[in-house]
């Protein structure tokens, strides 16, 4: 379950130096929490490719990069965004290579124990789609077209302002439940509202502008042959939280 919270923190303290607030206050701490289906979700995996030479390998992962993107975005409909941000390319050496030895120049490296034998060049990819009904048959897709370590990452809100707003009505609600029960238990007769303060929010972290048709996915094709294996998933609705901190008058 994804959690998304708003901190509030609020001081009660006056000018330095004074002895109080200048009249009678309650101070609550309202929560609001309102959970909501996911319209997003994101399946990250590996493209990895081996070869005698670097380029060799790289030439495999780039193929198969490109294999995997065709493929998922005719069964998504072009309805992704492709994101490969890192490329790695590393020598392969023997399972019995001392370690000692990989640190010497490549002229007085010995051919015996640490010999380079091949290279291998890896890729992460992250797609991001609103298709969520697909999101376990893409991990499958993904797994016979030769990506590895295929999971599906998270599921989330493309815009989850909404979700936000909704949270903070809720809150505003709580705290004045809690502000009047605690001045109708002391006798008094609540206020007007004084002061309402969210500080130190704490967000997910998001696109500002995210496409779920982009022009980075790679080109679609007409259909997957034969039709990859269909896993049905059931995500948990996302959770938005808003604690806020209240202030109310007391009316004697």
């Amino acid at each position: 379950m994804r959690v998304l919270l708003f901190g509030a923190l609020i001081g009660l303290a006056t000018v330095a130096g004074a002895q109080g607030p200048s009249r009678p206050q309650i101070m609550v701490s309202g929560t609001g929490i309102v959970q909501t289906p996911p319209d997003r979700v994101s399946v990250s995996f590996t493209v990895v490719g081996e070869g005698k030479t670097s380029d060799e390998a790289a030439a495999k992962v780039r193929d198969g990069g490109k294999a995997i993107g065709s493929g998922v975005s005719g069964y998504l409909n072009g309805k992704l965004q492709w994101r490969a941000s890192q490329f790695s390319i590393r020598p392969l050496r023997p399972a019995k290579c001392n370690p000692e030895e990989t640190g010497l120049p490549v002229a007085t490296r010995p051919l015996g124990s640490c010999a380079i034998q091949g290279y291998a060049a890896t890729m992460p990819v992250t797609i991001e789609t609103s298709e969520i009904d697909k999101a376990g048959t893409m991990v499958s897709l993904i797994g016979r077209l030769g990506g590895q370590d295929v999971s599906v990452g998270a599921f989330g809100l493309s815009d989850p302002d909404d979700a936000r707003r909704r949270a903070m009505r809720a809150a505003l609600v709580n705290a004045h439940d809690q502000a009047r029960l605690i001045a109708e238990g002391s006798g008094a007769k609540l206020g007007a509202l004084l002061r309402v303060q969210d500080a130190d929010y704490v967000g997910e972290e998001r696109d500002a502008a995210w496409d779920k048709n982009s022009a980075n996915a790679p080109p679609p094709v007409l259909a997957v042959v034969p039709p990859p294996i269909a896993v049905t998933l059931t995500p948990e609705p996302v959770e938005t939280s808003v604690r806020l901190m209240v202030a109310y008058a007391i009316n004697q």
